[in-house]
């Protein structure tokens, strides 16, 4: 598995929670959509979800490692 520094990871972690917010920001400007175009709207920002999940779990998981020794 490769080792990420914590700072780096932090720094990720926020970019893809402004880029979340950006994508929650153009969806209550614009309105959901509806069919296929509510699919193209959501699905911009479902990476960067995904990234903070990942990110999340990695200094979460880290933070507790850190408690243990």
């Amino acid at each position: 598995m490769i080792k990420i520094n914590y700072k780096i990871q932090f720094i990720l972690f926020v970019i893809c929670l402004f880029f979340i917010g950006l994508g929650i920001f153009e969806v209550s400007n614009e309105g959901l959509k509806t069919g296929t175009d509510l699919f193209w709207q959501i699905s911009h920002f479902v990476p960067f979800v995904m990234g903070a999940i990942i990110f999340g779990v990695n200094l979460y998981s880290k933070r507790i490692e850190k408690f243990k020794i």
